[in-house]
């Protein structure tokens, strides 16, 4: 896959998982801040009901008092503790769900009365304590407290269904976008791979004066036909390089890598010596194959065509270091962020090579293709091929 396609699929990948994280704290939010401003009004709502009864009754242990205290905390949603205290006297009502939420819990045998305000275990973001003044202009020291609980489970419900459905539409468009891509990288190698592979490239005429030496041939069926490598140059059968570049090809384009193409020649010196010569500098034995009876061709993965070109160079110089060496010729061309072919990446790579044998001067030629000026070259040949 492209890489700009992929670059593009993670950085909307991020910005919806940051659009989840805030849309769920935005709604925790919401709902927080609505059941915080209920439990104030219920809690005001039990200050008036207590602050009645206790004018009426003139304690706070009168059985009418806890009766009707206990029935309206039951009544009151969210409501966990019920506290009536004095910063001089102590606690003087208390009603709770647990007494977990006691730091101390007064009464206690052989522990003195308390005093002070009370301490209590209140779990931050979950629950939430409110003060209140229990009866505000009496003069008296006392404060009416209540522990409410933020949230409930059934209010996560609504907000967990709605990040499942975000979650949904952004699976279904991802899949969608991701099948778009990977249709369109088929559908491109399909318009620029041909149906065969080509035919091999032989850089000089029949009439040479001395005949080239021939490739050895296996007879059909042979035990040693099956295998990978010449018996005699070392190097894998012409016949495997088509597959195995289309292959290579695929996985270079797969993980968006580069990948380059070389043939290099001796000419009618043949191609046994030059064979070890190869296979001594480029030690991938399996990457490296017989192209003719005069030419080698050798597949290099995750390199571009710089780097290849200056490992041609330094090939190059350590083989022809001999001045009773033949002169070695080397074509070169390369993947460049392009969905190209074998059959293409094949013909660039002999194009160079027949430059780098008619030059007087090179010796190395590299096929330089322009990765947009091929795209729209396929995109202008698809167009005119549909009308």
């Amino acid at each position: 896959m492209n890489r700009r396609i992929l670059v593009f699929y993670y950085i909307t990948s991020m910005v919806f998982l940051l659009f989840i994280l805030f849309f769920t704290a935005y709604r925790l939010k919401i709902t927080i801040d609505g059941n915080r401003e209920e439990s104030e009004k219920a809690l005001e709502a039990l200050r008036i009901s207590a602050l009645s009864i206790y004018l009426a009754e003139g304690d706070f242990d009168s059985d009418y008092f806890k009766a009707t205290m206990r029935r309206k905390f039951s009544e009151t949603d969210r409501l966990l503790l019920l506290a009536i205290y004095s910063s001089r006297d102590g606690i003087r009502y208390l009603i709770s769900r647990d007494q977990g939420y006691l730091s101390t819990t007064p009464g206690q045998p052989n522990e003195a009365p308390w005093r002070g305000e009370p301490e209590y275990t209140v779990r931050p973001v979950y629950e939430n304590r409110i003060t209140l003044p229990f009866g505000p202009g009496m003069g008296k020291d006392l404060f009416f407290d209540g522990i409410f609980r933020d949230l409930d489970k059934e209010q996560l419900y609504p907000i967990l269904r709605e990040i499942f459905y975000i979650l949904i539409v952004y699976f279904l468009i991802a899949s969608v976008f991701l099948l778009s891509a990977a249709t369109v990288k088929s559908s491109g190698q399909q318009r620029d791979s041909a149906d065969s592979r080509p035919r091999a490239y032989r850089p000089r005429s029949a009439a040479a004066s001395a005949p080239p030496e021939q490739p050895a041939q296996l007879p059909a069926g042979s035990d040693e036909a099956a295998g990978l490598f010449s018996p005699t140059t070392g190097l894998g059968w012409s016949q495997h390089l088509f597959p195995r570049l289309t292959s290579e090809l695929e996985r270079a384009a797969g993980s968006d890598q580069d990948l380059s193409l070389l043939l290099i020649s001796r000419g009618n010196a043949g191609i046994r010596e030059l064979a070890q010569l190869v296979l001594e500098a480029f030690p991938l034995r399996d990457l490296v194959f017989e192209y003719d009876a005069e030419t080698i061709a050798v597949i290099i993965p995750d390199k571009d065509l710089d780097r290849c070109l200056r490992e041609a160079k330094d090939f190059q110089k350590r083989s022809s270091s001999s001045r009773a060496a033949a002169p070695i010729w080397i074509g070169l061309s390369a993947r460049n962020g392009r969905l190209v072919s074998s059959s293409r990446l094949l013909s660039e790579a002999a194009h160079a090579l027949k430059q780098a044998e008619s030059s007087a001067g090179r010796r190395i030629v590299a096929f330089r293709a322009d990765p947009d000026k091929y795209r729209a070259s396929i995109a202008a040949r698809s167009a005119g091929g549909g009308r």
